[in-house]
């Protein structure tokens, strides 16, 4: 009986293996009863004492190593994850891997647009208030779609799939979830209208691949569970490169190849950002009311097409066409520009069609 007890210890935490250890017991002793009335006589003094203290001693176990680590995961990760990813966690902790591990992840970096010029015609309270809302409602959706809010540094938000607990469609959900945002924005903007107040534009970078992720910092004083590398790096240029594209959404191929049937795309360019030599072919997730049809997408690529082919009075005109139905679309007027230029400059002919980025 006092064996029984002690497994239901750590098997169950403490509010279910009392009630099941009491349950245990009351059996035993209906039990020692029914074979009294038949004539045996079952000691159930020691029985009993036996299970109380394997239920002490197991308890005790259990709250000082294993509930422990819960109570750690759970204070670790509060302000990370949404509640359904911290009770994963605070049932198996080991699953984080704090102390380090190589994730396969999907991280989001979001930036608000001309924010530094809000802050500076606006008073100190208005700031903080407006971009606590605009904070908090993108902090939901991230946390419906499981992710990982990682920090925010000013207006920017840092968030990641598939670290702590890995998910193997990382980058379908960072996709699903970028689609939402889009569409929970231009809600929150018709709110600041009929509120009668200035509205907020984003922009944002996603890329897909291996992290280095665990608890950095400095013991004892301060330390954040984060995601360090190549991966998190290209995101960060993704989303200022999106500014230079003057679009909202900047993905790279890595992510589509992950998540190519979680949206259309449009391919943008074929981009060398500073410090890396092999180049990144980047693509605009069509989402959000700003979407593009299927055949304004296929136009484009058909105007690419001809451009990488150095077919640079075609793609132009084709382009050209392509801006007078979308005469905000700023990537069209980019390859205007571009095809202008090398008509008249032609480049070398080992040219690669990769566009060198010089600013992060």
């Amino acid at each position: 009986l006092g064996a029984l007890a002690y497994f239901l210890t750590t098997r169950l935490n403490l509010y279910g293996a009392i009630p099941a250890a009491a349950l245990l017991l009351a059996g035993y002793i209906w039990f020692a009863y029914a074979m009294f009335e038949s004539g045996y006589w079952l000691n159930i003094i020691y029985p009993t004492l036996a299970a109380v203290l394997a239920l002490l001693v197991g308890g005790s176990f259990r709250y000082l190593v294993l509930e422990r680590s819960a109570r750690e995961m759970r204070s670790m990760f509060s302000s990370y994850l949404s509640p359904k990813l911290v009770a994963r966690l605070e049932k198996d902790p080991d699953a984080a891997k704090i102390g380090g591990d190589n994730k396969e992840v999907t991280v989001l970096f979001t930036d608000i647009k001309g924010f530094t010029t809000f802050s500076e015609s606006h008073s100190p309270h208005v700031v903080v208030s407006r971009l606590n809302e605009y904070l908090g409602a993108m902090v939901q959706v991230i946390e419906q779609h499981d992710g990982t809010i990682d920090k925010f540094i000013g207006d920017a938000i840092m968030a990641y799939w598939g670290a702590p607990l890995s998910q193997p469609d990382h980058a379908e959900r960072a996709l699903r979830c970028v689609a939402v945002m889009a569409d929970r924005l231009a809600a929150l903007q018709a709110e600041w209208v009929d509120r009668g107040l200035e509205g907020f534009a984003i922009r944002g970078g996603l890329n897909s691949g291996e992290v280095v992720a665990g608890n950095i910092g400095f013991a004892g004083k301060k330390m954040e569970y984060t995601v360090i590398g190549d991966t998190v790096n290209l995101a960060s240029r993704l989303e200022s490169t999106a500014k230079y594209y003057g679009i909202t959404w900047l993905v790279g191929e890595s992510t589509v190849n992950l998540a190519a049937q979680a949206c259309r795309y449009r391919e943008l360019d074929k981009i060398r950002v500073i410090g890396k030599q092999l180049p990144v072919t980047i693509h605009e997730p069509q989402v959000g009311p700003a979407a593009l049809s299927v055949a304004q997408v296929d136009a484009f690529h058909a105007a690419l097409e001809k451009y990488r082919q150095r077919d640079w009075l075609g793609a132009q005109s084709d382009f050209a066409g392509l801006a007078a139905e979308l005469p905000h679309d700023m990537p069209c007027r980019l390859y205007i520009e571009r095809c202008t230029y090398f008509a008249a400059s032609p480049p070398a002919a080992d040219w690669d069609g990769v566009f060198n980025r010089t600013e992060k």
